[in-house]
């Protein structure tokens, strides 16, 4: 196993841009293709926003990111002290429904399931939320 982590103590939307450059750099680093980066970069930028504008009110807040791979799989998992949010707990929206029928939000997370072979999410022994993307079968294999 490999690994690549970022961490901010104060971390704000500011940031963005270098955490997706560092997620990019980081996938490609380890193996994975710009397809793959693409997806991974997109769907964990997503949630860092999330974490930032709504678990931490737009406040400077501690963000955790660390690229790894396991095998064959590439694993982005974000980490943050953020009140507790599960995203795996949000229905799928119904995207057949007219757009105005629709209650706002949940898109995002869709876009993350979409993005990824699993997302899956803990709660942290410390109390913190812990969200990982993972890519499937991704990575050559280890000769």
């Amino acid at each position: 196993m490999k690994s690549l982590t970022l961490r901010y103590s104060g971390a704000t939307v500011r940031d963005l841009n270098d955490i997706r450059e560092f997620l990019e750099s980081a996938i490609l680093n380890l193996g994975g293709d710009e397809n793959i980066a693409g997806d991974l970069v997109l769907a964990a930028n997503e949630a860092v926003t999330n974490s930032l504008l709504h678990g931490y009110g737009d406040q400077p807040g501690a963000v955790s990111l660390c690229v790894e791979t396991e095998g064959e799989d590439l694993l982005v998992r974000l980490l943050d002290s953020a009140p507790p949010f599960d995203p795996t707990t949000v229905p799928p929206p119904d995207i057949n429904r007219p757009l105005e029928e629709r209650p706002l939000g949940g898109l995002g997370v869709h876009m993350m399931r979409q993005l990824t072979d699993e997302l899956v999410y803990r709660a942290t022994d410390d109390n913190r939320n812990e969200l990982t993307f993972i890519k499937r079968g991704v990575l050559s294999p280890v000769q």
